[in-house]
């Protein structure tokens, strides 16, 4: 995979002159964020799949993770929590 920036170039009166580009290969940075989606996928799949409650509060105390566990003993689904305050 190439990157392509492209841009004009101008004259000293502003008139177009032609162009300049730069491409660069990103296939390195294309295979690391599949791994990194691979894994986070391999993650909520573990986290859902425990039998444990397992949730996550962020810096601002919303919730940020909740799994099936969680809802089943709360009664709450994770769509109804994400993003609330969990302390209300």
């Amino acid at each position: 995979d190439v990157l392509l920036n492209t841009t004009t170039r101008r004259a000293a009166g502003g008139h177009i002159t032609g162009m300049v580009g730069v491409g660069q290969d990103v296939t390195d940075r294309k295979k690391a964020e599949a791994e990194l989606a691979q894994m986070a996928l391999e993650m909520l799949t573990l986290i859902d799949s425990v039998n444990a409650p397992i949730f996550g509060i962020d810096n601002n105390g919303r919730v940020n993770q909740w799994n099936l566990k969680a809802a089943e003993l709360v009664g709450y689904s994770s769509d109804e929590v994400m993003g609330r305050d969990f302390v209300e």
